[in-house]
């Protein structure tokens, strides 16, 4: 076969690849995802339940490409507001697309609230992304259980550059974050987002458990909540690190370093 005719091959696998990731994801839209299958897939793309296990060998590994391209896709749309809230702080290295008006952050923001303008801009794209922060629900519980090391490892790889990417923007936006720790930010923000969509996805019985007039605490508003609570780690990854003096350093002070190492009793 000639390299022309491998590369069109290529190209044409890809192109399918990505018709079948796009009907399973126009399905978890319909359906709960217990409830979609493979056979269902095949008949939304017309193609013989046989052909899909040739591109995924799990119904788990065909959602966890699902969830790639979704993420892919909030990534891209973060980074052009990011870029445009760190190029209105006067920051020109970060010059790039403008967001729409209506989804940009707050235009010359002082720093203090640089923490809260970010925090709406990460939470703002998510809440408008329903069923992708649902997968994000069963990733680690679901969707990572049942896949290749191959297709494990696309998955964390992908994840790896946009966290990267995203996280030095983020540095960019919060000049009181460390420089290397925007990317473990981040992180923590994605663990904190799968908790929360957890939370706000019950069972049956619990949702009507949370219906009862004493059991306001626990009925949760996912979008205002992963706001304030992005805010909230984001001040606190931004903020100056406490003095030694209010760690409770002096008390160890006057102490020789045996002294320190001496156990109690």
């Amino acid at each position: 076969m000639s390299p022309t005719r491998r590369a069109r091959k290529e190209e044409q696998k890809e192109e399918r690849r990505r018709f079948i990731i796009d009907a399973a994801w126009q399905l978890f839209q319909e359906t709960p995802y217990p409830e979609v299958t493979m056979a269902q897939v095949a008949e939304r793309t017309r193609l013989a339940k046989g052909t899909l296990y040739l591109y995924f060998t799990t119904k788990e590994e065909l959602f966890l490409a699902v969830v790639d391209q979704e993420l892919a896709k909030w990534f891209h749309d973060v980074d052009i507001h990011l870029t445009h809230f760190c190029a209105s702080r006067g920051d020109a290295s970060a010059a790039g697309p403008r967001p729409s008006r209506a989804r940009r952050g707050a235009p010359g923001a002082p720093a203090e609230d640089a923490p809260a303008s970010v925090a709406s801009i990460l939470s703002t794209t998510l809440a408008a992304r329903d069923a992708m922060t649902r997968l994000l629900g069963i990733l680690h519980s679901v969707l990572e259980q049942n896949v290749s090391y191959e297709a494990a490892l696309r998955f964390k790889l992908s994840l790896l550059g946009h966290v990267e990417r995203t996280g030095v923007l983020l540095e960019r936006c919060l000049p009181s974050l460390a420089p290397g720790h925007g990317g473990p930010t981040l992180i923590r923000m994605y663990a904190l987002l799968i908790g929360m969509r957890q939370v706000c996805d019950p069972s049956d019985v619990i949702r009507d458990i949370r219906s009862r007039p004493d059991m306001g605490l626990f009925r949760i508003n996912f979008g205002e909540e992963i706001r304030a609570s992005f805010a909230l780690l984001l001040s606190g990854a931004s903020a100056p690190p406490l003095a030694p003096g209010r760690l409770g350093a002096p008390a160890l002070g006057g102490l020789s370093s045996a002294e320190r190492r001496r156990p109690e009793g």
